[in-house]
Parts: structure tokens; C-alpha cells; sequence
């Protein structure tokens, strides 16, 4: 879920128009663990992010039933 949006007025707007706001629920479908964009879901659109936009937006994950929780969180 989205927190948050660390960003100048620019990107925040731009952010925003893809749907990118806090509150929303947004899945990480595909990154690379050097390099590249980053592929999120976002109310059934999938967006490719680069690292760079994508560290901007602060995102708390959650944790449902019956799921493992995200690596590193145990």
C-alpha cells in the first residue's frame, strides 16, 4: 500500500495521474535485483517504474493470511 510520495510537485502530479497516490494498493510484479525498471500493478495497470521514480514512493507491505510474509520480515 502506498504511504507516500517523496517527490517535487512534478513527479508527485505525474505519479499521481498513473494512479500512484497514497492509500492505494500497488504489487510489485517483476524487478531485477541489479538494474532496469521495476513492473508494478496498479488498479489492474501494470507501469513500469524506473529505480530512481520508484524509490520515491514509500510503501508499507501487507501482510494477508494464509501468505508468506515479504522477505525480510519475519
Amino acid at each position: 500500500m502506498v504511504r507516500g510520495v517523496v517527490a517535487g510537485y512534478g513527479l508527485a502530479r505525474r505519479l499521481a495521474d498513473m494512479g500512484i497516490v497514497p492509500g492505494t494498493i500497488v504489487r510489485v510484479v517483476r524487478r531485477n535485483a541489479m538494474m532496469g525498471p521495476v513492473e508494478v500493478e496498479v488498479r489492474g495497470t501494470r507501469l513500469l517504474l524506473g529505480r530512481g521514480i520508484a524509490a520515491k514512493v514509500l510503501v508499507e507491505p501487507i501482510v494477508r493470511p494464509g501468505f508468506p510474509p515479504p522477505p525480510g520480515q519475519v
